[in-house]
């Protein structure tokens, strides 16, 4: 049985082409993804679908050997007017797809798993699926991966989607400063940038990736239980989750848009209280202690505060020395909100000290601990927008990032 429209199938499929994905060529990124999803949820085929006006095309693929199928033979088409997650444990027993030509002939489908991949705005675009020669379910964890890949996946459609933006502003930029050379400089401190970014963006997203994929192999050979890979695997997520929203936030910046916020009159305890509980959780050798408690509220954006102190506390973890506490307080004094963190190691000298915010520092991290360089070039720009201040002060004893800004404040 063919899926009816989309009740907004026109914005629908603008949306789809507006990130100008459909027909371009297999991306390793994408690849690793189904790889992944397809080891842990033990299926021979998983794929990242797209469901266009007339077909349905595969950005990434593993076990169909395929690239796009008509729409009338999709399922994936049936996903995307569901609210959330679409299982269909025997397609055999269920009337919309007893008669699909995939499951009656080759492949002979007999089970879909299907997480939703929407815009912002909430519109269907395709799903991350997964399918089986026979029929069977998923359990709670897998399910929960398929809708967090989901989401990871659209961070990455979306990160491609700013790159571009920003190639096509580069090189007009370029073309116009052929006419004045201060310029063309700035072109080329531009094209310095990006080719560190590129570099830095594929070394470290693959990072979490390799380590999934690494773990999806450990299972296989019964090395590693269902469990240990699930927390494994969320611990890597998380990562490739904090570096794309960094790498988004950058991207926005260079192309003038600057830091977005929502800002509302709020509590901010629980807010800083769940990212204190986060970060103890992903780094449970290290102490972190917390001194928040403020009965006042704060006319800031809840969600940005949280992402400033999620990196200022990834960059104590880093940093900080082995087995001494990092210390995190959060106050209200005579009208303004500080929130600091403090934690004990090599003081940072004073020529790093002035690079600390700029974009791609990445400090004296070991390698396998560096990220991009982004976390706290992101931390000054959320200070900047709610018109605050981000310092760093660093002594032999510890060091501390302070940020403070107006508790009432109005731009």
């Amino acid at each position: 049985m063919e899926a009816r429209r989309h009740s907004d199938e026109g914005r629908r499929v603008a949306a789809l082409r507006a990130y100008d994905i459909l027909d371009t060529p297999r991306e390793e990124e994408f690849d690793e993804v189904v790889r992944v999803v397809s080891a842990i949820c033990g299926t021979p085929i998983s794929v990242i679908n797209l469901i266009d006006s007339e077909r349905q095309w595969f950005k990434a693929e593993i076990g169909l050997g395929v690239r796009e199928t008509p729409l009338p033979a999709s399922i994936c088409s049936h996903a995307i007017l569901q609210p959330d997650l679409f299982i269909v444990p025997d397609t055999l027993a269920d009337q919309r797809f007893s008669d699909n030509p995939l499951v009656t002939g080759d492949p002979r489908l007999r089970f879909y798993a299907g997480a939703l991949l929407k815009t912002p705005e909430g519109l269907p675009l395709g799903t991350i699926c997964v399918l089986d020669y026979k029929p069977r379910d998923l359990d709670e964890n897998q399910k929960a991966l398929l809708r967090l890949t989901a989401r990871q996946i659209m961070k990455m459609m979306e990160l491609r989607r700013l790159n571009a933006a920003e190639r096509i502003a580069r090189e007009r930029a370029e073309t116009h400063a052929e006419a004045t050379t201060a310029r063309l400089a700035h072109a080329n401190r531009e094209s310095d940038l990006r080719e560190q970014f590129i570099a830095v963006l594929g070394h470290d997203l693959r990072n979490p990736l390799a380590s999934i994929q690494a773990g999806a192999q450990l299972v296989k050979r019964g090395k590693l239980t269902l469990d240990e890979m699930l927390q494994l695997t969320q611990g890597s997520i998380s990562r490739m989750s904090a570096l794309i929203d960094n790498i988004l936030d950058f991207a926005r910046g260079r192309l003038g848009t600057g830091i977005d916020l929502a800002r509302t009159e709020v509590l901010l305890t629980p807010t800083l209280t769940q990212v204190v509980d986060e970060l103890r959780a992903a780094a449970p050798d290290r102490r972190i202690a917390a001194n928040i408690a403020m009965s006042e509220s704060v006319f800031c954006d809840p969600g940005r505060i949280g992402q400033l102190l999620s990196n200022l506390l990834g960059n104590a973890v880093v940093h900080g020395a082995p087995g001494t506490p990092i210390d995190v307080e959060a106050k209200v004094k005579d009208g303004t909100f500080e929130l600091s963190v403090r934690n004990a190691g090599d003081p940072i000298p004073d020529a790093a000290l002035a690079k600390l915010f700029q974009p791609f520092f990445r400090g004296e991290a070991r390698p396998s601990q560096q990220g991009l360089g982004l976390g706290l070039y992101i931390c000054s720009e959320i200070a900047r927008a709610h018109g605050g201040t981000l310092t760093a002060s660093s002594t032999p004893e510890a060091t501390t990032l302070l940020f403070r800004m107006p508790v009432k404040a109005e731009f």
